[in-house]
């Protein structure tokens, strides 16, 4: 249990002693110029111009926004105007995460940290970090990413603390079997600190991983709380799909094949099971328990439930 410890509690001898930059530290001269020396001062013009663009850039990236795409242009201006910095470096990375440019944002983000090696110790460049690996191929990375962001998760918007709980758990649960007690313990804080459809992916993603646990009892509770017939809407939806990052058309349709089984709807279940495993591939993580549904069978069971 180790393992989950790390995940939703801070390591209190290795986590940083700091919290998030409110603004980059080369801004913080500027309020009276009475702090910066007579260099400084003679690049106040610039530097005023270069902390307006930073700032502007960091408010269009607030969840939601659809001026995510001029996030870009204004983070080149100002790094043309003060260069080597790694506050526009960060914020193009965090936009070019939230615009699926992948690649892209990690080679940004590198950017950024290369600047400045606390660049991605704030909450909001962790997740773009993380994601970024996550759907560039880097699950290792991915995860050691995911868990230094949880235990600091509180720090994130409502929205973006859905994403990252959701993302982290279904990248544990695609480790197989081994990431189970991780999934779970993930997916149930999701429960309670996310939001809207977003809360409710993560409620049926735990009821998934519920049953390939083997605590069946406790997935089909936690399905009828939520409401099964409501699966296909929630997993069909594209912010969901996104935010459960690589893989997330197969676990969606796991989720709502075991929606479906429990609803009693054996013949569309069975379809959904066949899917998934068209979709996973035979030789899967999770190819045997999708087989053993689509075949009648149900999960394997495991006795007693392992995760009050």
């Amino acid at each position: 249990m180790l393992f989950v410890a790390l995940v939703l509690v801070a390591d209190l001898d290795s986590a940083p002693r700091h919290g998030p930059r409110v603004r980059p530290a080369e801004c913080n001269v500027l309020p009276g110029e009475r702090g910066a020396n007579v260099w400084e001062r003679a690049k106040i013009p610039e530097l005023r111009r270069y902390c307006d663009l930073v700032a502007s850039a960091t408010a269009k990236l607030a969840p939601g926004s659809r001026m995510v795409p001029d996030v870009v242009l204004l983070a080149d201006q100002a790094d043309a105007l003060v260069p080597g910095r790694a506050a526009p470096m960060l914020v193009k990375g965090r936009a070019l995460c939230q615009l699926a440019r992948y690649s892209d944002a990690l080679a940004a983000l590198r950017a950024a940290e290369g600047r400045d090696e606390r660049a991605l110790d704030e909450p909001a460049a962790l997740l773009a970090w993380a994601r970024s690996l996550a759907f560039t191929g880097d699950a290792a990375g991915a995860r050691a990413a995911y868990r230094a962001l949880l235990p600091r998760a509180e720090a994130l918007p409502l929205a973006d603390r859905g994403v990252a709980y959701l993302g982290a758990g279904m990248l544990a649960m695609a480790a197989g079997p081994s990431g189970l007690d991780e999934t779970i313990a993930i997916l149930r804080q999701a429960r309670r600190d996310s939001q809207d459809l977003l809360r409710a992916a993560a409620t049926f993603a735990l009821a998934l991983a519920l049953d390939r646990a083997g605590d069946g009892g406790e997935a089909l509770a936690v399905l009828a709380e939520e409401g099964a017939g409501e699966a296909p809407s929630v997993m069909e939806d594209a912010r969901v799909l996104a935010a459960m990052g690589p893989g997330a058309h197969a676990e969606a349709r796991a989720i709502e094949a075991l929606a479906a089984g429990s609803a009693g709807k054996r013949e569309v279940a069975r379809a959904k099971w066949r899917e998934v495993l068209a979709e996973a591939g035979e030789s899967g993580a999770w190819a045997a328990h999708a087989r053993a549904h689509e075949v009648g069978e149900g999960a394997r069971p495991a006795g007693a439930s392992r995760h009050p």
